[in-house]
Order: structure tokens, then C-alpha cells, then sequence
């Protein structure tokens, strides 16, 4: 049997890099911030470093507290609602930014990022295929 998957973006990420990454562009307010961050399909939200919500103008604690576990030790980090643009595509969901300034990963997790989007990967080619979860691409 074969199945046909359509995708509305193509990204091809270094493969000499640790890890997939993807360029980011969070905006609250009017306030934007760009970075790279991982697809970490383990992680179960979407966690970034403290100093992005700040330059986003976010009073960091006021956010909703969450502990995470990881594979280093546990985290707490703060909730905020933010735009999320991956590879042009857009949503808004709830993102984790650490409480702990030397904190230094950014990671697009499962809630809020990959429950969002139609997401392909051919590793051997460095391939990544992405498209918003309800686009008919």
C-alpha cells in the first residue's frame, strides 16, 4: 500500500549541526524576537531561553509555573501566550520560558508547536517537511 502526505515548506537543516534545527519567530504584543531552536519531538512543550520572553517584554513569573523534567535534571519555567512562526507557519500557543538565565536551549516540543503542524522528516537528506495541521497542501 502507499500513501501520499502533502507539505507546504521544505526545509533542508544542517545535518553537521547537534540536532534538527529551525528558525523562530515568537511576537507578543508588538514585540518580536528570532532564533534558532530544536525540534525535540520528547519534549512535551515548547521551552526557551528566559532572555527571549524578556526581549519580548514579558514579566517572566507572571507566567503560569511549570516543573519539567529532563534528561539533566528537572526545570521550572513560566507559560506566556505568544505567535509562534516556524518556516512561515503560524499559530498562537501557550510557550515555556526558563526561569534559570543560564538555561541555554530552545526547544519546539509537542504541545504547542508539534500538535500545530503536519511535520515530515527524512533524516538521511537532512529533509524536514512542514505544514500547519489543517492546511489541505
Amino acid at each position: 500500500m502507499s500513501l501520499t502526505l502533502r507539505f507546504a515548506t521544505l526545509h533542508n537543516y544542517v545535518s553537521s549541526q547537534a540536532g534538527i534545527t529551525v528558525p523562530v519567530t515568537l511576537l507578543s504584543a508588538s514585540d518580536s524576537v528570532k532564533f534558532d531552536a530544536k525540534v525535540d519531538t520528547g519534549s512535551s512543550h515548547c521551552i526557551f531561553q528566559r532572555q527571549y520572553g524578556e526581549q519580548l517584554g514579558l514579566e517572566i513569573e507572571s507566567g503560569a509555573s511549570e516543573r519539567f523534567a529532563a534528561a539533566t535534571g528537572s526545570l521550572t519555567a513560566y507559560g506566556h501566550e505568544v505567535t509562534i512562526t516556524t518556516l512561515g507557519i503560524e499559530t498562537v500557543a501557550v510557550v515555556f520560558f526558563a526561569a534559570d538565565e543560564h538555561f541555554n536551549r530552545n526547544l519546539l516540543g509537542r504541545a504547542g508547536w508539534l500538535d500545530r503542524v503536519r511535520f515530515g522528516l527524512i533524516d538521511y537528506d537532512s529533509l524536514l517537511y512542514l505544514s500547519a495541521y489543517d492546511d489541505p497542501a
